[in-house]
């Protein structure tokens, strides 16, 4: 065997400094990130997060949606899905790459990007994903409908599915509230050939799943307090308006 084929057969987290400016970003600035953002855990089934390969899935409330995901498992190196359009602003494709990033088309997703998260999974690495597909701005906090893709990704590379519920904040300046679920093992509930209307349930159970840890939060006594802070908040801007 030739020389370039061994290079070209050689898995990418072999590479020399392939984890290099992942590390350096998150030990320099994850210290800043996380005291900007303090995120709290609650984890009500007790479940850790499982070594090796695993799909994050988490709702996504807003653009630091995966900032607070990195500094909510700090000693995981995550693989976050980065929309192509953060790409075509000059260096930040190649620095995006160069922390695992993955580059996705959210119209359309392509196939290139599928085996490129299943390759990341199956080499058991953690990998971010945002199954709304989109910031969901909606104003009673909903989680919009799951796209099937996590869940096929999940399964073709044998790795479990972990739900994330991220809490609503109000103020930039204010705590982070991260829920994390239990693990979902897809192969003992779709088996080796999944049909579309079971690859479909499973994504509809994933969002139901992200649905019971934000009513598990909300049912907190924080959550009341916050609700009663952002109410008495919109009322002074308002008297203030009126003034």
């Amino acid at each position: 065997m030739r020389q370039s084929d061994k290079k070209a057969k050689r898995p990418r987290k072999w590479r020399p400094f392939y984890n290099f400016l992942h590390d350096f970003v998150k030990i320099t600035g994850g210290p800043l990130t996380w005291l900007w953002l303090r995120p709290k855990i609650y984890r009500p089934y007790g479940t850790r997060t499982p070594k090796g390969a695993v799909l994050i899935s988490a709702n996504h409330r807003s653009f630091i949606d995966p900032l607070t995901v990195l500094v909510s498992f700090p000693f995981r190196r995550l693989h976050c899905l980065v929309t192509k359009d953060l790409y075509a602003k000059g260096p930040m494709g190649a620095f995006l790459e160069r922390v695992h990033c993955i580059k996705v088309d959210k119209d359309n997703f392509t196939v290139s990007a599928f085996h490129d998260v299943v390759g990341r999974l199956q080499n058991g690495h953690a990998v971010v994903i945002f199954p709304e597909g989109e910031v969901n701005q909606t104003r009673k906090g909903e989680i919009l409908a799951f796209k099937s893709g996590a869940v096929l990704m999940a399964h073709k590379a044998g790795a479990p599915i972990l739900p994330v519920y991220i809490a609503d904040h109000y103020k930039w300046y204010q705590r982070q509230r991260v829920v994390i679920g239990e693990p979902i093992d897809l192969t003992e509930t779709l088996g080796k050939m999944p049909s579309m209307a079971a690859l479909t349930a499973a994504s509809d159970d994933l969002r139901a799943r992200e649905l019971a840890l934000k009513d598990y939060f909300e049912s907190l006594p924080i959550y009341k307090r916050l609700i009663r802070s952002k109410k008495q908040s919109a009322k002074l801007q308002g008297e203030t308006q009126d003034e």
